[in-house]
């Protein structure tokens, strides 16, 4: 039992630092400067040490109805980062507007669905350790500040080499992101119902699974930056854009 609890565990905090690389891809594309991206980062662990305190004060009827609200917060929120990631896209390549700064904020700032993976988070820790709630809240906090702050330089610093830092990438993310909290709701209770239901085992090269993989994913990238320096040769001049301002 000891080695299922220490499993779960690292999934618990491999998934707030998802949270975190989510959020920081927000920030990491949007035209903020690096204080700006600390007070987010700064949001997040706050936040996380009150959700830590929280869990040994919210009664668990009330934890099951927030749950039980899971799958329209992800809609509202899907609805909201697919149209303002159009809306930022279609801004800044039709007319040159900046709308990053606002609407960023739809990827990057706790949302209801972050709230909650968050307070399951401290939940699930506390129920698997013999910490305290406020140390949980701590540990997550930290974790979501290191996680937003790396994840946002090294973003910004990524998308400045290859010349893709700017509102319409943000857009794409978001769009990216506003579908799959679409698809969701739709894709994992399917997967859980079919991990119910006996099927025949098989035997899996998983060294082949990752050399396809590698592959696939070496062609996307190589297309993509064939993409991209054909555009750079084609389009001259343009909007400036600051990256990541003292």
């Amino acid at each position: 039992m000891t080695e299922i609890s220490n499993l779960i565990t690292l999934g618990v905090i491999i998934g707030v630092a998802i949270l975190a690389l989510k959020t920081g891809l927000g920030c990491g594309f949007a035209n903020l400067g690096k204080r700006e991206i600390v007070y987010v980062a700064l949001i997040y662990f706050i936040t996380s040490i009150v959700l830590g305190y929280l869990v040994g004060v919210i009664p668990l009827n009330v934890t099951q109805n927030i749950l039980a609200m899971g799958v329209t917060m992800h809609l509202i929120i899907a609805t909201g980062l697919v149209y303002f990631g159009i809306k930022t896209k279609r801004e800044w390549l039709s007319r040159g507007n900046d709308l990053s700064r606002r609407t960023f904020l739809w990827l990057s700032v706790p949302c209801p669905v972050c709230l909650t993976a968050t307070f399951l988070a401290c939940l699930m820790l506390s129920r698997l350790t013999r910490i305290s709630n406020l140390r949980i809240g701590f540990l997550v906090g930290v974790i979501f500040f290191i996680g937003v702050c790396l994840s946002s330089f090294a973003t910004s610093s990524i998308a400045s080499v290859l010349k893709i830092k700017n509102p319409s990438t943000l857009g794409t993310v978001m769009l990216f992101f506003g579908l799959f909290y679409f698809l969701s709701p739709l894709i994992i209770p399917a997967y859980i119902q079919a991990k119910s239901i006996p099927s025949p085992e098989f035997p899996v090269d998983y060294h082949k699974i990752v050399l396809s993989f590698s592959v696939m994913t070496l062609l996307i990238v190589l297309g993509f930056l064939v993409d991209k320096y054909k555009r750079m040769k084609s389009e001259k001049g343009g909007k400036k854009w600051t990256q990541l301002l003292e």
